[in-house]
């Protein structure tokens, strides 16, 4: 029997006209409705590691996502051979590839930095601001208040696609895209994929489907979310270091002595046979290292394969003591330790904390209203009215739609006033959380009044 068969499946949560289509048929229009959708065109102008840069042959999360992508079908098309040929094979690479393409959508400006910029401000101003709002909690409370606390990329990208485009993607398709199986308002227990949350309270009924299409989901992931993961892993491995040096933050003389010292004798091997004076040396060096984790990851996936499959496998696929693993690992942790944390990269992400921090500061006001003066901003004639409604105006139309979807009707709150408000704030995080580098640094600059 073929377990694929009952994971690779056409089903949406929302039905549409013509639902009872092949499965291949309904993840090749996934791929288009993917390709064509605005968050994948704003990672353009998102930061992969250099914020703000205006070099083209330094990576953005878009470039980032590309050869993420790239190499995620050839992992797919490396397992496949091995796997019941009643597999459908383009189905399979498809979903990898999709789940690969959107794996950052979620990401806020300036990357995993903006993603700690966001959770210290939350931290410091939702409760204050709830007590304003609302005033007294309900015992649910807590829970939707450690849910909003926590923004998480990954959860963000899963919120994106199904509550705000309303792309209606096959359960597939969200499936493979879910690295981590907690949710942001559940406390971390015992149990693989918690690290971070994957999803938030109001994606809790799309999860709960999930769950039921995919039981093994419910502990662990999706299987093809693997092969995601490594091919993350390997794009970002070794361009990081290629971009730090294009950019002129490291010297491939201060990256070969460390290697020399700290490097494993296959790193070193590879090193020297991609013959470092000579044009085109990364791209020599990435693929020879390349060439030898695809079959190790490869391996590892049909080495595990019944594991993976009941959803109870519960390290990546480059969690191995192999010297092509390893070798990767370094170069990885190198980048953290000697690039990231570079004069260069943290004066830029200097300005990025003061952008959004300025951003939050100024729509905060918002969240301090009760939902009857919120909702009444549109008819509000009063001098702080007015300057409110301006900021109200600024609000993107999708987002306040699925806001005045959502906060009267949502399913799974026990009062209609933190409801209304949970939605408020998850309306000001999708919008800041959406924007390009360059754009929260121009809305900053119009809310300081520095335009033009």
């Amino acid at each position: 029997m073929n377990p694929y068969h009952s994971l690779i499946l056409a089903e949406r949560f929302h039905g549409e006209d013509g639902a009872a289509c092949a499965a291949l048929a309904a993840i090749e229009e996934d791929r288009s409705r993917i390709v064509q959708c605005s968050p994948v065109r704003r990672l353009q102008q998102k930061t992969q590691v250099f914020p703000l840069d205006v070099k083209a042959s330094v990576r953005s999360r878009l470039t980032h996502s590309l050869e993420v992508k790239e190499t995620g079908r050839q992992l797919a098309r490396q397992v496949l051979p091995e796997l019941s040929d009643e597999v459908d094979r383009e189905a399979f690479i498809s979903l990898v590839e999709m789940a690969c393409l959107l794996h950052d959508v979620g990401n806020p400006p300036f990357g995993h930095f903006g993603e700690s910029v966001i959770i210290d401000w939350l931290g410091s101003q939702l409760p204050s601001l709830f007590q304003q709002a609302v005033g007294s909690a309900s015992p649910q409370w807590p829970a939707l208040l450690a849910d909003l606390c926590h923004f998480e990329g990954n959860a963000q990208s899963l919120r994106l696609l199904h509550s705000l485009q309303g792309l209606n993607l096959t359960l597939s398709q969200l499936a493979a895209l879910q690295k981590y199986v907690r949710g942001a308002y559940q406390p971390r227990m015992g149990g693989p994929w918690q690290q971070k949350p994957g999803h938030f309270f109001s994606e809790q009924p799309l999860v709960h489907r999930l769950h039921q299409l995919f039981p093994s989901t419910a502990g662990g992931r999706f299987p093809l979310t693997y092969l995601m993961e490594a091919a993350d892993d390997m794009a970002y491995g070794i361009a990081d270091l290629e971009d730090a040096v294009d950019r002129g933050v490291l010297s491939l003389a201060e990256l070969e002595l460390a290697l020399n010292r700290e490097g494993n004798a296959y790193l070193m091997r590879q090193w020297q046979q991609a013959r470092v004076g000579e044009p085109g040396f990364f791209s020599r060096f990435r693929h020879a290292i390349n060439r030898d984790l695809l079959p190790l990851v490869s391996e590892q996936y049909l080495l595990h394969h019944r594991a993976i499959l009941q959803g109870i496998h519960d390290q990546p696929l480059l969690a191995v003591e192999q010297p092509a693993a390893e070798a990767l690992h370094w170069l990885k942790d190198f980048a953290h330790r000697r690039v990231f944390n570079r004069r260069e990269v943290e004066a830029l992400e200097l300005a990025g904390f003061a952008a959004l921090k300025g951003v939050l500061n100024a729509f905060a006001p918002l969240l301090a209203l009760s939902a009857d003066e919120f909702i009444s901003l549109e008819r509000r004639q009063d001098a702080k009215g007015l300057v409110f409604r301006r900021l109200y105006h600024r609000l993107p139309p999708r987002h306040l739609a699925a806001y005045r979807r959502d906060a009267g009707q949502a399913a799974g709150f026990a009062n209609e006033q933190e409801r209304e408000w949970y939605f408020r704030v998850r309306l000001l995080l999708d919008f800041v959380s959406g924007m390009t580098d360059t754009y929260v640094l121009e809305e900053y600059r119009l809310l300081c009044g520095l335009q033009g």
